[in-house]
C-alpha cells in the first residue's frame, strides 16, 4: 500500500503511474544500480497552493524522472555491462474537494505514518514509498 504516493495523487483527475524499468546488461547475480526520479507532471502545490506567478513552469517538476529515463536509455544504447533499475513515480499535485489536506495522516508503504503539514512537500512523499 503506497499511502504517501497515493495521498499526493488524490486531487487530480489524471491517473498516477509507477514506472519500473530494468536493464539487464550485467551478470544475473550482479547487484543493480537503482535510479529514482521524481515525476510530478504538474505541481500546483495542492491545497497549499503555489502563487500564480511562475505556475506555468511547474510542468518542470518532472525533470528528475526525465533524467532517470534518459540515463537508462543512454545505458541501453551504450550496451553497458551493468544491471540498472529505474523507478519513477509520476502524478499531478492538484487541489480539489478530495485532495489531501494539511493535517492529514497517511501510512507509507513501510508502515510509517506521516502527518502532511504542507501539501507542496509532494516530492518526498512520492519518493518515500
Amino acid at each position: 500500500k503506497m499511502g504517501a504516493f497515493l495521498a499526493v495523487t488524490k486531487g487530480s483527475v489524471e491517473p498516477p503511474a509507477f514506472i519500473v524499468l530494468r536493464y539487464a546488461g550485467g551478470p544475473a547475480k550482479q547487484a543493480p544500480v537503482v535510479l529514482v526520479g521524481k515525476g510530478i507532471t504538474f505541481d500546483t502545490g495542492g491545497i497549499s497552493l503555489k502563487p500564480g506567478e511562475g505556475m506555468d513552469e511547474m510542468k518542470y517538476d518532472m525533470c528528475g524522472a526525465a533524467s532517470v529515463l534518459g540515463t537508462l536509455r543512454a545505458v541501453a544504447e551504450m550496451g553497458l555491462k551493468q544491471n540498472v533499475i529505474a523507478v519513477v513515480p509520476t502524478c499531478e499535485n492538484m487541489p480539489s474537494g478530495i485532495a489531501t489536506k494539511p493535517g492529514d495522516v497517511v501510512t507509507s508503504m513501510s508502515g510509517q505514518t506521516i502527518e502532511i503539514l504542507n501539501t507542496d512537500a509532494e516530492g518526498r512523499l512520492i519518493l518515500c514509498d
